[in-house]
């Protein structure tokens, strides 16, 4: 996934959060299309430093945030149950569970 097609004013608010979007390329690991939000740019790193992502999966937008159960790296994440119709819609959820545990 190019995070370059994601809206630009979700991009701006991960950025004033001090966050990143990354998206690993598709691999054995990865195999569906994901976005995640990470503390730190390197992919290869993103397991560490994710607060939450965002992937595609059989036609449909699955999100999983931060719980607040731990708030380090690596934290520990929830899938959110709903309906999310873009990666803009699951971002901005795994934003909000940001600004509330961090």
């Amino acid at each position: 996934m190019n995070v370059s097609k994601i809206d630009r004013r979700v991009r701006r608010e991960v950025e004033r959060r001090g966050l990143f979007l990354v998206s690993p390329d598709l691999d054995r690991d990865t195999p569906e299309p994901t976005v995640f939000l990470c503390t730190n740019p390197d992919p290869g790193d993103c397991g560490f430093t994710r607060v939450g992502f965002v992937t595609h999966s059989l036609g449909h937008f699955v999100v999983y945030v931060m719980d607040g159960r731990s708030v380090r790296a690596a934290v520990s994440l929830d899938q959110v149950r709903g309906y999310f119709p873009t990666w803009e819609a699951g971002l901005a959820v795994v934003l909000r569970a940001y600004d509330q545990f961090h």
